[in-house]
C-alpha cells in the first residue's frame, strides 16, 4: 500500500489528506481495501492522473463537487474530492459522522506518524467507545442517504447510536424518497454485508424507514402468526436475519441461542459454505443477498393468512406470491438479474426443506427433484431454513431436535457435495418411447422422458420394460 500512497504524493500538486474510512483502518493496524482523499487541488485532476499512470479506469463521480474516482487494475478504488471548506478541519465537520471527520496528512502517512492524525469532533474516542455520533445536527438532513449509512455502521462496526442521531433520523428518515434508488441499494445491501445486518436493519426500522424502502413489509408488522412462531411476521424476518448471523459471521445470539447458549453452530461442510457465502458478488459477499432473501421472505403472509373455525392460521402460497413480490423490489432496486433471480430463487423454494423434513426420510427421487430444481441456491436455502427454524421457535426451541436437524442438512449437502456416481444411461430413448407410445414429437415426450429419468435415480425401474410400462401408466392416469 505505501507504494501507492507514494505514487498519490508524486502526481499531487497540492496537499493531500488520507480521510474517512481508510484512516480508521490505518489506526486500528489494518491495510486500507480502498483509499479516500482530500485536497485543496481538483479532485477530478488527481482521480484521473492516478488512473492514467496504474492503467486504471477513471469515473467522474461528481463534476460539480469537484470529485473523481481511480479504479486500479488491482481492485483498489481511490475517491478524490476537493475541499469542500476552507480547510482540512472545515471539510470534515461537513462530513455524516465522527468516526469519518479523521483526517491524516498523505505525508504522515508515509512517515506512519499517526499522532498527525486530525479529529476535530472526537471521532476516535466514539470509535473507541462503540459510539455513532452526527458532525452536525443538519448531517442527515443535508443528505437523508446517511440515515442508511448509519445502519451500515451498526452493522458493520457495531457502533451504537446515540440519542440525538435517533431522533435526526426519525426526522429525516421521510426525506429517503428523494435520493437515488441506487445509492439506496448500494448502502442495504452494506448492511446485509455486515456480522450484524440484523442490528442494522432494526435501526432502520426503529427509525421508520425500513418500511420506506420496504413499503412491502409494513403489513408483517402487526401480522401474527399461529403459536408454533413466537414472533409476528416482521421481527420474525428480522430474527431469521439475526440467526444467519450468527450462522455465517458470528454475529450477535438470536432468541434462541440466548435461551440455549449451548447450541451449536458447527455446520456441516463449513469449508464449502465459507467458500460459497464469500463469493463476490458485486459489491458485497453473497451471503448478503442471502440475508436480504431472509427479510423479505415472508413478505406475503398477512395476504395470504386465514383464520379457520377450529383455531387453526394457515399461510397457503404465501411463498409464490412472496417470490413475486421479491421479483417486483428487484426491479424497483435495480438489482441486477441474477441477483433478483437469486432472491426469487430463496423466497420461492424456503418452504421445501421443512416439507422434506416433516416427511421423516430422505428418498433419492425428493433429494434429486429438490437440487434440480433450486440449481445452486439449493445449500443456500437449506442454511435459510436452519436459520428460520431458529427464528420461530425461539425461546422454545428444542436442543434435541436442533441437534438433528444438523444432521439432516449434513445429509442433503452430502448429495449435492458429494454426488453420487453418474448414473447408468438412460433407459429408453425419446424415438423408442414414442413408437412404443405411437405418439409424436412434442413436450409430452420430454416430461415422460423426465419422470422415467427421475424413477430410474431413484431405483423404481431398472430396464426398458420398467420404463415403458411406468410410461404407459403415466399416460393413463393423465388420461
Amino acid at each position: 500500500m505505501n507504494s501507492i500512497f507514494q505514487l498519490i504524493a508524486d502526481l499531487a500538486d497540492q496537499p493531500v489528506w488520507l480521510v474517512g474510512g481508510a484512516v480508521r483502518a490505518l489506526l486500528s493496524g489494518q491495510t486500507p481495501v480502498d483509499l479516500d482523499l482530500a485536497t485543496t487541488g481538483s479532485g477530478l485532476a488527481l482521480a484521473k492522473a492516478i488512473a492514467d499512470t496504474e492503467g486504471g479506469a477513471f469515473v467522474a463521480l461528481d463534476r460539480e463537487r469537484d470529485t473523481g474516482r481511480a479504479v486500479l487494475p488491482g481492485g483498489i478504488t481511490i475517491d478524490c474530492a476537493a475541499l469542500r471548506a476552507a480547510d482540512i478541519e472545515g471539510d470534515l465537520r461537513l462530513r455524516d459522522f465522527t468516526i469519518n471527520a479523521l483526517a491524516l496528512p498523505l505525508a504522515a502517512v508515509l512517515a506512519g506518524e499517526w499522532s498527525a492524525l486530525i479529529d476535530p469532533l472526537g471521532g476516535r474516542d466514539d470509535l473507541a467507545a462503540g459510539r455513532l455520533r452526527l458532525c452536525a445536527s443538519t448531517s442527515l438532513r443535508d443528505d437523508p442517504l446517511r440515515v442508511v449509512r448509519a445502519g451500515r455502521f451498526r452493522a458493520t462496526h457495531r457502533l451504537h447510536p446515540d440519542p440525538d442521531l435517533i431522533a435526526a433520523a426519525r426526522a429525516a428518515a421521510p426525506l429517503l424518497v428523494n435520493v437515488a434508488v441506487e445509492r439506496i441499494r448500494d448502502e442495504l445491501l452494506k448492511i446485509c454485508d455486515g456480522p450484524a445486518a440484523a442490528a442494522g436493519l432494526r435501526l432502520l426500522d426503529e427509525v421508520g424507514e425500513l418500511t420506506i424502502i420496504f413499503p412491502e413489509l409494513e403489513p408483517a408488522r402487526a401480522c401474527d402468526q399461529p403459536r408454533v412462531h413466537f414472533l409476528p411476521v416482521l421481527d420474525h424476518m428480522l430474527e431469521t436475519v439475526a440467526a444467519l448471523d450468527w450462522l455465517i459471521d458470528d454475529g450477535d445470539p438470536p432468541v434462541a441461542v440466548q435461551t440455549y447458549p449451548q447450541l451449536s453452530r458447527a455446520l456441516p461442510f463449513p469449508d464449502q459454505y465459507h467458500e460459497l457465502l464469500n463469493q463476490h458478488r458485486g459489491i458485497v459477499r453473497r451471503a448478503a443477498l442471502l440475508k436480504l432473501a431472509a427479510l423479505l421472505h415472508d413478505n406475503a403472509k398477512p395476504q395470504t393468512k386465514v383464520s379457520h373455525p377450529d383455531g387453526a392460521v394457515t399461510f397457503y402460497g404465501h411463498q409464490s406470491l412472496g417470490a413475486e413480490t421479491v421479483a417486483h423490489i428487484g426491479k424497483r432496486i435495480r438489482l441486477s438479474r441474477a441477483d433478483t433471480s437469486y432472491l426469487v430463487s430463496v423466497v420461492r423454494e424456503h418452504m421445501r426443506p421443512g416439507q422434506m423434513r416433516d416427511s421423516e426420510q430422505l428418498s433419492e427421487r425428493g433429494i434429486n427433484r429438490f437440487f434440480r430444481d433450486t440449481g445452486d441456491a439449493g445449500p443456500d436455502i437449506l442454511l435459510h431454513e436452519l436459520a428460520d427454524h431458529l427464528a420461530t421457535r425461539g425461546p422454545w426451541l428444542d436442543p434435541a431436535a436442533w441437534q438433528r436437524h444438523l444432521a439432516w442438512l449434513g445429509a442433503m449437502l452430502d448429495r449435492y457435495w458429494n454426488p453420487p456416481e453418474p448414473p447408468e444411461p438412460p433407459l429408453i430413448r425419446g424415438d423408442e418411447l414414442m413408437a412404443a407410445l405411437q405418439i409424436g414429437p412434442g413436450p409430452e415426450v420430454g416430461r415422460l422422458l423426465k419422470l422415467i429419468h427421475e424413477a430410474q435415480l431413484a431405483g423404481d425401474i431398472h430396464n426398458a420394460e420398467e420404463a415403458l410400462a411406468l410410461a404407459r401408466t403415466l399416460r393413463m392416469a393423465e388420461h
